[in-house]
């Protein structure tokens, strides 16, 4: 058998292994607690940095608003000098519009006399035309017999209500006259009167 090996014993070393090697430093390049801390200062400092920016973005809030009272306590004043003319400029308006719907025509003269001249048979004759507060009474005489004469003013009048210009002025237009007056020859004029009623005038 071998000889037993003294561990006491003296080797080709000099002196003994008294390393403890469990509380030896790490011997990576980058120690693990190094970049653990990197890591949690970097997420504190940019913690630090975005409540620093939030601080910053309400400091500028509070600047910005306090300016801007302060030009609203400046220009109260003209504001409320503003106001008082607009209160102004509506009750004048407001005066203006009355006076306007007091004055303001249903229609136009000219014009209604156009059309009612454009709109009017060859055998129809305009004698007078009169306007009241409900409408326009248009007289005048027609050279045909009484059949004929009613078929023609009939058709007149409904002429009148299609018409573009003046149908939609007036709630009704009737024939609301026809006779012969104190001749009793066929061949003579028969007068007649066409009524024109307006309608309501909005409120």
């Amino acid at each position: 058998m071998s000889k037993e090996r003294d561990p006491l014993g003296l080797t080709s070393h000099w002196h003994v292994d008294l390393r403890l090697v469990a509380e030896l430093p790490e011997d990576n390049v980058v120690g693990t607690r190094f970049l653990i801390n990197a890591s949690f200062s970097a997420v504190a400092l940019a913690a630090l940095l975005y409540a620093g920016w939030l601080g910053y973005l309400n400091f500028l809030h509070r600047v910005h608003i306090r300016d801007w009272e302060q030009k609203i306590a400046d220009n109260r004043a003209e504001v409320a000098d503003i106001k008082h003319m607009q209160r102004e400029y509506a009750v004048e308006s407001a005066k203006i519009d009355q006076a306007y719907a007091l004055v303001k025509p249903t229609l136009f003269v000219s014009g209604f006399l156009a059309d009612l001249g454009r709109t009017r048979p060859e055998q129809i004759m305009i004698d007078t035309i009169e306007w009241t507060e409900s409408g326009i009474i248009v007289r005048g005489n027609v050279r045909e017999n009484s059949q004929r004469a009613t078929q023609l003013l009939g058709n007149y009048a409904k002429q009148l209500v299609k018409d573009e210009k003046i149908g939609p002025i007036f709630r009704e237009i009737v024939l609301t006259s026809l006779d012969r007056g104190s001749s009793t020859n066929t061949e003579e004029a028969l007068n007649y009167e066409l009524t024109l009623r307006l309608k309501a005038a909005r409120p």
